[in-house]
């Protein structure tokens, strides 16, 4: 006690003189009631600092909760962006022959959408699939498949037959691959061919280049590389022990050629020119078609077509007018009032000329977009699908031939069935 407060309580008991009041007691009850005062701050002091840490928390904890959704739904996005939309992993564009496709046991047409888990069955009948700027893929009669991944890369499991790929080069990583029993078959960007008879798995390259492998949870295969052409055969129990590889073209060639000859169309890029002289069509090496004959197959509506436009270029002069090319048809004189019903007409007409199989549906939905000039004279087109070659040429007459009441961009949707 300080010495004031002392001096005060003496002069205290001085003045009143009661000898029953136990000054002592006061004084620690009054220092007893000043010390619980105290405790009781610093006690709410100290639960005040503590809600505030717990607030600062809080605050840290829900902005990385934030952060991490922004991440996930980044993660997401990108995910997706990867994919085709709705997850649709690739459309059916044609069917060949007298049997059915079946999509988990159900018959489809062309036009269905596989999706991932899908189990695809060629039922006497050979399916053509395309997965738009990706991949062409042929499934072979009496085959069976099943869409593993739908994310790129497209992944099928094959379990029975064969199945054939025309694949759009990537600029890295994988763009395509089949499994078989645990082994992988990884396409970088080709035309190849696999087979399968139990566990034994054959694998025939025109071109490009593969790696064959185990199949990995993630990532691209580690394994062999396989350059065209090559017919590489192996057990998918033991791949580096059994693995055998010929790069005989002949061997090679005979084997695809199923492949080939179903793909071409919705593989290859068309391009329409103005009506030109005909010449014969190119052979290969091994005196085979080349792949870019005519194709023998449907062509779907734009969205699930093969992804090439065509582009048309304007026209030649006429012979003597600064070219030597040969003179096309001439424009008529007047302008065609019904003009763009004329040139879907004329396109409908090369459709149905086009040679194919007694036992194929066709299907064509396709827009052809033009420019006419100030005279109403169609100077470029291209059609977007693309249709198939010689579909191309015979159109170019109608088209160029056609005189327009309009000029600038010219948009005509053309549908055709048989």
């Amino acid at each position: 006690m300080s010495d004031a407060l002392e001096k005060v309580v003496a002069e205290a008991r001085e003045e009143l003189r009661e000898p029953s009041i136990d000054w002592s007691a006061v004084e620690r009850g009054l220092f007893a009631r000043v010390e619980a005062d105290r405790r009781v701050a610093r006690a709410a002091a100290r639960a005040r600092a503590k809600r505030e840490r717990g607030q600062m928390w809080m605050a840290v904890a829900a902005s990385l909760a934030a952060a991490v959704v922004v991440l996930a739904l980044v993660a997401r996005s990108s995910r997706q962006a990867a994919q085709p939309d709705d997850g649709v992993a690739a459309t059916l564009l044609a069917v060949r022959g007298s049997g059915e496709i079946l999509v988990n046991g159900t018959p489809v047409a062309v036009g269905a959408s596989l999706h991932g888990g899908d189990v695809v069955e060629g039922n006497g009948a050979q399916a053509t699939f395309v997965r738009a700027g990706h991949v062409t893929v042929v499934l072979e009669a009496g085959s069976r498949v099943v869409v593993a991944r739908v994310e790129d890369p497209l992944v099928l499991t094959l379990d029975r037959g064969a199945v054939g790929a025309a694949v759009v080069p990537v600029p890295s990583g994988e763009a395509f691959a089949v499994d078989v029993d645990g082994s992988r078959v990884a396409v970088h960007g080709t035309r190849l061919r696999v087979a399968r008879e139990a566990g034994h798995v054959t694998v025939d390259l025109s071109e490009g280049i593969v790696s064959v492998g185990r199949a990995p949870r993630v990532g691209s295969v580690l394994g062999t590389l396989v350059t065209a052409p090559a017919h590489a055969e192996f057990s998918a129990a033991d791949i580096r022990g059994t693995m055998t590889v010929t790069h005989d073209s002949a061997a090679v060639g005979e084997l695809a050629a199923p492949f080939e000859a179903s793909a071409a169309s919705a593989a290859t890029t068309s391009i329409v020119n103005p009506p030109a002289p005909a010449r014969a069509p190119a052979v290969a090496a091994e005196g085979r078609p080349a792949l870019n004959t005519a194709p023998k197959t449907v062509t779907s509506p734009p969205t699930e077509s093969a992804p090439v436009e065509s582009a048309v270029e304007p026209p030649p002069p006429p012979a003597g007018v600064g070219s030597t090319a040969a003179p096309v048809a001439t424009p008529p004189t007047g302008p065609d009032p019904d003009a763009e019903n004329t040139v879907a007409k004329a396109v409908r007409a090369c459709i149905a000329e086009h040679p194919r199989p007694a036992d194929m549906t066709v299907m064509v939905s396709t827009t052809l977009h033009l420019w006419v000039g100030d005279d109403g004279n169609v100077r470029s087109a291209r059609f977007e699908p693309p249709v198939a070659r010689d579909v191309n040429a015979c159109a170019a007459t109608g088209i160029y031939g056609t005189r327009f009441t309009k000029s600038g961009s010219v948009k005509i949707r053309v549908d055709f069935s048989n």
